[in-house]
């Protein structure tokens, strides 16, 4: 049985296989489609391959804290769309039961406390925007 490969496997995380034919536009590509992943594979496990034989890094830590960083950001951006939807939106606000409905926050009242002053401060600062009232 062959040794496995550390650097293959965080590939593979990174880009995961098509599991069928449906997954890819148009569903005639998946085999190209496959290819390509492949091949991304491959580039992505000899960087990391370079990185850690050049730097002394464990690819599994690094992996785990390149998806941290991707999840910190994907919160923050999450916390920022449902205060633009409800500071910023005009004439009305979007209702609390939606925005935690599509955040997939459980309840309305999750939404009240989901964003906080410095995401409105962010929103303005990203889009130029004004709130249309106070948080």
């Amino acid at each position: 049985m062959a040794k496995r490969d550390i650097f293959d496997d965080m590939a593979a995380f990174a880009h995961p296989l098509p599991s069928s034919p449906e997954q890819v536009p148009p569903p005639d590509a998946f085999d190209d489609a496959t290819d390509g992943v492949l091949e991304q594979r491959e580039d992505y496990a000899a960087n990391l391959r370079a990185a850690s034989d050049a730097e002394d890094i464990d690819p599994l830590l690094i992996e785990i804290e390149k998806v941290r960083r991707q999840r910190e950001h994907y919160d923050r951006l999450l916390r920022q769309l449902v205060a633009y939807g409800r500071e910023f939106v005009s004439p009305r606000p979007y209702p609390l039961a939606m925005l935690a409905s599509a955040a997939g926050l459980g309840s309305h009242s999750s939404a009240r406390t989901f964003y906080s002053e410095k995401d409105i401060t962010d929103v303005a600062a990203n889009t130029g925007a004004k709130p249309q009232r106070k948080a």
